[in-house]
């Protein structure tokens, strides 16, 4: 199951301006008439196949485009997806067709209108997969999903703001003692900007190998502000040029983890808690 919006464009659209325009993007790959969007960082994908029509000598041909979102995805999925497309569409003038039910019709295209349409399709997505599969599901609270997927959309924005001085960690989705946790790496006690999550998941190098612990928000925040550092907006802004000696002699020291006790999880299958409890709750009725 999908969500599916098609474009129509007008007739001084050009297909290699199109594809100028993918390429100039990040996250962008072009594989003949079809061009595929995935964010290695928040784990979006979706799907644009492109159509051209020939009209012949003199004529403009005829474009047309159809997009294609998976249903049954965190709820950020359809955030991200319209800011693509938004752009998309100011760039290139073209008609819609949105066939969804709570979908936008023949237009006009708004924000509004795609999240809703989306929103209720993704919705019934994940209704019938319920319906039809006894496995667990992996879920967090949408405001957590959307902290972690704003964090890592903006994350390239915030490296190039920092530049070499500081590393800013993408935040990972890992199942820990069979629950789902967010996760921040945190290397060789590096300066960095370490978003509040679940857990930090520590690291050094012993004789040439990468040996791993985690630790607890709490016992970070305790260990850094023992230390002079305060948990602002962003996290923790550990600025320094060599780590103080209480944080140096931790992640020196610290209890290695067993690495079967960390599973990573592919964003795409965190689904909003909200909408799983909901279901769940409307199928006991």
């Amino acid at each position: 199951m999908s969500y599916d919006l098609y474009l129509d464009f007008k007739s001084r659209v050009r297909m290699e301006d199109i594809f100028e325009f993918f390429a100039a993007r990040a996250n962008y790959k072009a594989n003949g008439s079809q061009i595929i969007y995935e964010n290695g960082l928040t784990g979006v994908y979706f799907m644009l196949n492109f159509s051209e029509e020939k009209k012949g000598f003199l004529r403009k041909n005829d474009i047309k485009a159809h997009i294609n979102i998976n249903y049954c995805r965190p709820s950020f999925f359809g955030l991200e997806a319209e800011i693509e497309i938004a752009d998309l569409l100011k760039r290139f003038p073209c008609q819609i067709h949105d066939p969804q039910m709570n979908g936008m019709g023949d237009g006009p295209y708004s924000r509004e209108g795609f999240l809703r349409g989306w929103n209720a399709g993704n919705e019934f997505g994940i209704e019938a997969v319920l319906s039809q599969s006894s496995d667990p599901i992996l879920h967090l609270p949408s405001s957590q999903l959307h902290k972690t997927w704003h964090w890592n959309y903006s994350r390239p924005l915030r490296q190039a703001r920092c530049g070499n001085r500081q590393f800013v960690p993408q935040v990972l989705y890992m199942l820990i003692s069979g629950r789902v946790r967010t996760v921040a790496v945190w290397g060789d006690a590096l300066p960095a900007i370490l978003p509040e999550v679940d857990f930090i998941l520590l690291a050094r190098q012993e004789n040439g190998n990468s040996v791993f612990g985690y630790m607890p928000w709490d016992e970070v925040t305790d260990l850094l502000n023992a230390n002079g550092y305060h948990c602002e907006t962003d996290g923790f802004n550990l600025d320094y040029t060599a780590p103080p000696a209480r944080i140096g002699d931790f992640i020196r020291d610290f209890t290695p983890a067993d690495r079967s006790e960390l599973t990573r999880l592919s964003p795409d299958r965190i689904l909003d808690e909200e909408l799983v409890q909901q279901q769940l709750a409307a199928r006991q009725k």
